[in-house]
């Protein structure tokens, strides 16, 4: 018959060990080996279980049904995670009455199996060993039935330890999502730094000051973008990341962007303690990145300092306000509403407040206030 694959158990904690003896005797029975051969068995498959688990850091053990000799056998597969087993201990093992090799444990599951087998190396080490019955084979198909059931029967009868191993196995479902998701955040918030360093690089180059002005924009742009991916891959949750990083960091990097040997331009950023989800946390970093531009373009004409103040809060109602205001020359009377310009900063701000069911408000009879209110939804 082929080999026919029927469980696998994780070997992470001793719990495990449990489950593993569970699972072998389960199918010691099913096999029919006599109660010689199913305490032996048994005892074996526990010694390499235990193995994995504390020389091994982890690993797992894989079941199958085999034929050895015209007789059903138990065919397994134990691999673990450690730094493997030194060569000495190997050849130490293959010698008769030899006290090294494999350890005690080992050499007796070595004895006893009628095949082993042993993969080591620095990246895990690989058992595969059998144990044949001593009865005769009969319908393969039936064997794989009995055992299919056996082991259902096993998980109807325990089902805290069904339900322990659905939660692991969900567990670990979250660890490498968010595992592939800071390694996505770190991936694009490098991309997004060399592009906004070759935007450095041009605007050094460029002679033209309105050339200058628009590199320096996109470059706040980029940086925004770039930031809130680094946040969120040094984040605990991948999703998420920190307002007050955040707005430090779209501070530090406009004023990089538009530093000049003869502008003395502060930015103070007062922010609590509040956790965005990734979506929100783009879309603000870009908000504020773009209210600090005008500010730097149209606030200080003709001065040489002033200062920029970015405030986040929460609201009584459980949303957001967020608040960036300058000490410049404020709204002219009669001046057209900055909010209702039709430059590509200004619809940036619109579009993204308009998405969070966002309320925009901007006064300037003391330089210019915008405050943008978040609904408790976001």
């Amino acid at each position: 018959m082929k080999t026919a694959r029927l469980t696998t158990v994780r070997l992470e904690q001793s719990a495990d060990i449990v489950r593993l003896r569970d699972v072998a005797m389960a199918l010691t029975k099913v096999l029919k080996f006599s109660t010689f051969e199913h305490t032996r068995t048994v005892t074996a498959i526990v010694e390499l279980g235990r193995n994995a688990i504390e020389h091994g850091r982890k690993g797992r053990a894989s079941f199958a049904i085999a034929e050895v000799k015209g007789c059903p056998a138990l065919s397994l597969s134990v691999l673990d995670q450690g730094r493997g087993i030194p060569s000495d201990r190997l050849e130490g093992a293959a010698t008769p009455g030899s006290t090294g090799g494999l350890g005690l444990g080992l050499r007796g599951v070595q004895r006893i199996a009628e095949q082993f087998h042993v993969e080591t190396g620095s990246e895990g080490t690989k058992i595969n060993v059998t144990f044949r019955s001593a009865s005769l084979l009969i319908s393969a198909e039936t064997l794989v039935r009995e055992a299919t059931d056996a082991l259902q029967d096993i998980e109807s009868t325990d089902p805290a330890a069904a339900l322990t191993q659905q939660n692991r196995e969900l567990l670990e479902t979250l660890a490498d999502r968010d595992m592939i998701l800071k390694e996505m955040h770190h991936r694009t918030g490098n991309n997004l730094a060399l592009i906004s360093a070759l935007i450095r690089m041009t605007k050094s180059h460029a002679s033209n000051s309105e050339t200058r002005t628009v590199l320096s924009q996109l470059e706040t742009r980029v940086g925004a973008l770039s930031n809130a991916h680094k946040l969120m891959q040094k984040s605990a949750n991948a999703g998420t990341l920190m307002a007050e990083d955040l707005l430090h960091a779209v501070a530090a990097n406009a004023e990089s962007a538009f530093t000049a040997p003869d502008m003395n331009i502060r930015i103070n950023v007062n922010c609590s303690q509040l956790e965005l989800d990734g979506r929100l946390g783009f879309d603000i970093g870009l908000i504020v990145g773009e209210l600090i531009t005008n500010a730097y373009k149209h606030a200080f004409s003709g001065r040489t300092d002033g200062e920029i103040a970015v405030n986040l809060t929460p609201t009584p109602e459980g949303g957001m306000q967020l608040e960036v205001s300058d000490d410049g020359v404020g709204l002219a009377p009669g001046a057209s509403r900055p909010e209702r310009s039709s430059s590509l900063g200004w619809q940036l701000i619109r579009a993204l407040s308009f998405q969070h069911d966002a309320t925009l408000n901007v006064t300037g009879d003391d330089g210019l206030t915008v405050q943008i209110i978040f609904s408790p939804t976001h």
